[in-house]
């Protein structure tokens, strides 16, 4: 609560109001940047909702709160769209299990989708009926999403927006690196994540350290990509569990690159310039690379084949740098 006051003050005094004045809205969407706090402040409005001392928000202390903090309060339903898809059924299951009595002393029932826009359209249109024709009053729905552009605008329409401003990249860094991260990955990383101790964490993952190596061997292969085509389909690859989120992190470390060959930030780290001054020499259309990286990064969040959008993604790289 004190982070969101901190870093969020206008979706703190916003949801303080709705909570003093019984006004909160049945559908709420967290819109941000990854790294702000959405999920951290959806498990807040649950717990002020199922808290008995709720003053307006949940004391955080009670076994309720802590229930819910770990996700094991009963009236708590959790769907994530992060790592896959979410199914119609998904919804369909979502509306069954909330069509039963609550079972918690509360009687409120609450459920988040985490990445919402990663739903399919058939799910999109379920969870929309079922936004239209809320089972009760005391049903909450908490959207999460990094851009309301891939909702349904009839969805978009039914919530109440609640936007998240990104914290300033470069003093990100900074606190990153104050936390012990390497310089160059929290130069890298706070591009596409704004919370330090998240961009720490990302810095010492596995894909991240997977996306970093075919990044580097991307780069360092340039004049030649054909030459390590094999190799970087082996490194994105990687087990099936984590492949799309290592090319999701490849993807974001491109797209980093590139936009700082032609805006070069004063605090770039020297082994990110010295690659940059490299690339420069080269006669590249900014813009095209961008297009694609863009293209591919959407399909990402679509039912594609990984290993032909994989394969896809870095011919058409080669075709245009080549």
């Amino acid at each position: 609560m004190n982070r969101l006051e901190i870093e969020q003050p206008v979706v703190y005094r916003t949801l303080k109001n709705c909570l003093e004045q019984n006004r909160l809205s049945h559908a709420l969407l967290f819109a941000g940047p990854k790294g702000t706090p959405k999920m951290e402040t959806a498990l807040l409005v649950a717990q002020s909702l199922f808290c008995e001392d709720a003053h307006p928000f949940g004391c955080g202390q009670c076994s309720v709160c802590k229930r819910t903090q770990r996700r094991e309060y009963a009236d708590l339903i959790f769907l994530d769209g992060t790592s896959k898809s979410i199914k119609k059924e998904e919804i369909l299951l979502l509306q069954e299990q909330f069509s039963k009595t609550a079972v918690e002393k509360s009687g409120k029932k609450v459920y988040i989708i985490n990445a919402a826009e990663n739903a399919t359209t058939e799910a999109l249109n379920s969870l929309l009926k079922f936004l239209e024709e809320p089972m009760s009053q005391d049903v909450t729905a908490i959207l999460i999403v990094e851009t309301v552009d891939r909702l349904l605008p009839t969805i978009v329409s039914r919530c109440q927006i609640l936007p998240f401003r990104p914290v300033e990249r470069k003093s990100c860094a900074e606190k990153a690196i104050a936390l012990g991260c390497p310089k160059t990955d929290a130069w890298l990383i706070s591009h596409f994540i704004k919370d330090p101790e998240a961009v720490t964490r990302f810095s010492e993952s596995d894909i991240y350290q997977k996306a970093y190596a075919a990044f580097e061997l991307f780069v360092e292969q340039m004049d030649d990509l054909s030459e390590s085509l094999v190799d970087l389909q082996c490194e994105l690859a990687g087990s099936k569990s984590d492949a799309k989120e290592t090319l999701k992190c490849f993807i974001d470390l491109l797209t980093t690159f590139f936009e700082e060959l032609s805006c070069t930030s004063d605090d770039m780290p020297l082994q990110i310039k010295i690659k940059a001054d490299k690339i420069r020499r080269k006669s590249l259309n900014l813009a095209q690379i961008q297009i694609l990286l863009l293209e591919t990064k959407d399909k990402l969040n679509r039912p594609y084949n990984l290993m032909l959008i994989t394969d896809q993604l870095l011919i058409k790289l080669m075709e245009v740098i080549e």
